[in-house]
């Protein structure tokens, strides 16, 4: 793969590779470290011919953060050897519950919500498509889009404070 075709194809695609991996990680270092690592894989795996770039991109990326994930969770362990009390975390596992807990109950909302808002939601925040294209997609025009849009945050917003 030469530069240009790796800018042209891949670079583009940092934002929302970005999104999705701040979405499972839930931590902007974290988040900006596995897409640069996702890009090295691509530079160095270089791969051929790919039909869906970006389903390519965030199939890889998933997975990347999914095994960030696990590898965090065997840092759970505490030695508690009377000789090196010490402890080897990244994180509690109490936060990472309630962090679980979290992401359950506001995908259970927009799960909720009617089904323009959750599809505009679902194209917009998960799949990262601009507005023209949602248009096109539901056939609603960009400024009803942005309504549906906010009316949809702003409810998720609502719910989810209203079970804390």
């Amino acid at each position: 793969m030469t530069q240009t075709e790796f800018r042209n194809t891949w670079l583009p695609l940092s934002d929302a590779l970005y999104r999705v991996a701040f979405y499972m990680l839930e931590d902007e270092s974290d988040a900006k470290d596995v897409v640069q690592d996702l890009y090295v894989k691509l530079l160095a795996k270089s791969p051929g011919d790919v039909r869906n770039p970006k389903a390519y991109a965030i199939t890889m990326l998933r997975n990347m953060c999914i095994d960030r994930i696990r590898t965090a969770q065997k840092f759970f362990s505490i030695d508690c050897a009377e000789d090196s009390p010490r402890l080897d975390f990244m994180a509690t596992e109490p936060d990472v519950l309630a962090t679980r807990e979290k992401l359950r109950r506001v995908l259970a909302i927009i799960e909720g919500l009617p089904d323009r808002e959750r599809e505009v939601v679902r194209l917009r925040v998960f799949e990262d498509r601009e507005y023209d294209d949602i248009a096109q997609c539901t056939g609603l025009n960009e400024g009803h889009l942005r309504v549906l849009l906010s009316k949809a945050r702003k409810r998720i917003r609502t719910e989810y404070e209203r079970y804390q």
